[in-house]
């Protein structure tokens, strides 16, 4: 009998039984969307401020990466629609899992890294982004994050970009093959065109 010890690097976790099997479990969640079965697409959202940090100046899209095979998202009957003096206000929180465990890092799942950016320094050189560079969100205050849902048209020819802010997680489901997160309803939502609302024509982009 062998004895008891860790894994103790990156190629023998990435070599077990469990992790090899998220590719299978990837393919058999893409059938959920093939049947119809997830109509709200998933996105990861980075912006870039024009000002110091996030919050000053004018907010433009810097990246949408698509979470895929498509998440199972909770029940949004949950997002309640509280009144002010102006309108009202999305509040509430929402699950989203069944995020791939396979496809996905946790630093992406939390926002600190851009999906299939991260390059070697010979690529670098040809001005793709590297983790430590200018559009690092590890690093940049001025680099803002949040997840975004997104109908996939079948009922409206424009669909609402809506946007979540992350509140829990991201958490590997043992035993589950996935990863699962919790997000809190953003008020700043994006227009029907998925651009920030804020964001102005004549106002440069730096």
């Amino acid at each position: 009998m062998p004895r008891p010890r860790p894994l103790d690097t990156a190629e023998q976790a990435k070599q077990t039984l469990a992790h090899r099997l998220t590719r299978t479990a990837d393919r058999l969640r893409q059938f959920y969307t093939r049947f119809g079965l997830r109509s709200t697409r998933v996105f990861l959202t980075w912006t870039k401020w024009s000002g110091e940090r996030r919050g000053e100046g004018v907010e433009h899209i810097l990246t949408r990466v698509e979470l895929l095979p498509t998440p199972r998202v909770s029940d949004e009957t949950a997002i309640r629609r509280r009144p002010y003096s102006q309108g009202v206000l999305p509040d509430g929180t929402i699950r989203v899992d069944q995020i791939s465990a396979g496809a996905y890092t946790m630093d992406q799942l939390r926002g600190l890294e851009i999906p299939g950016t991260v390059q070697e320094a010979p690529r670098a050189s040809r001005g793709e982004y590297v983790a430590g560079d200018a559009e690092d969100p590890k690093t940049n205050p001025r680099i803002d994050f949040y997840y975004e849902f997104v109908e996939d048209r079948r009922g409206d020819d424009q669909v609402d970009y809506d946007r979540y802010r992350l509140l829990g997680g991201p958490d590997r489901k043992e035993g589950s093959l996935y990863c699962a997160v919790n997000l809190e309803r953003a008020s700043e939502d994006d227009d029907r065109k998925g651009q920030p609302q804020v964001a102005k024509d004549d106002v440069a982009y730096v």
